[in-house]
């Protein structure tokens, strides 16, 4: 069966287009983490920690599948890179490229939010911390004044016999 380098494009484009749209899923995922972790809650988190981790494992599936047509296309037209290729070479590439791009654009988007969200998530758990050590200072202080078997002072211990 020979496959023309236009099918290989065709399908790397279908699969680049697919690979966008999750990426588009996890960057509206990743906003609303962000709104999630200024109202403080974790549950939330989690679950949105756990849809954006079933997206990365299908764009990692579209990925290894991506890799194989891009490699066969490479060997068909003896080119190292897509950049290689004439837009006007093989039908859809301009299109592919377009696609891939635009995938950049948005992984830069996504890599962005994500560090702006460590950056509340560190500083959230930074006051957490602080709140914790009152809290226990607190307790200890408490502890002290409301000590339920006073010591008795020394100086009411007859030492005579």
């Amino acid at each position: 069966m020979n496959i023309t380098p236009e099918k290989y494009v065709e399908r790397m484009l279908q699969i680049s287009t697919k690979k966008y749209g999750l990426l588009r899923e996890i960057q509206e995922i990743t906003r609303q983490q962000e709104e999630v972790i200024t109202e403080e809650t974790t549950e939330r988190l989690n679950e949105f920690l756990d849809e954006k981790q079933k997206r990365i494992e299908d764009i990692d599936k579209l990925d290894e599948e991506f890799k194989v047509y891009y490699e066969r296309l490479k060997f068909e037209m003896k080119v190292k890179s897509l950049e290689e290729l004439q837009a006007g070479s093989i039908k859809g590439v301009k299109e592919l490229q377009h696609c891939i791009s635009g995938i950049l654009h948005l992984v830069d988007e996504i890599s962005h939010l994500e560090k702006k969200n460590s950056e509340k998530a560190n500083k959230l758990l930074e006051d957490l911390s602080q709140e914790i050590k009152k809290l226990n200072q607190g307790k200890k202080v408490n502890s002290l004044y409301s000590s339920t078997n006073p010591q008795p002072s020394a100086y009411f211990i007859d030492k005579k016999k």
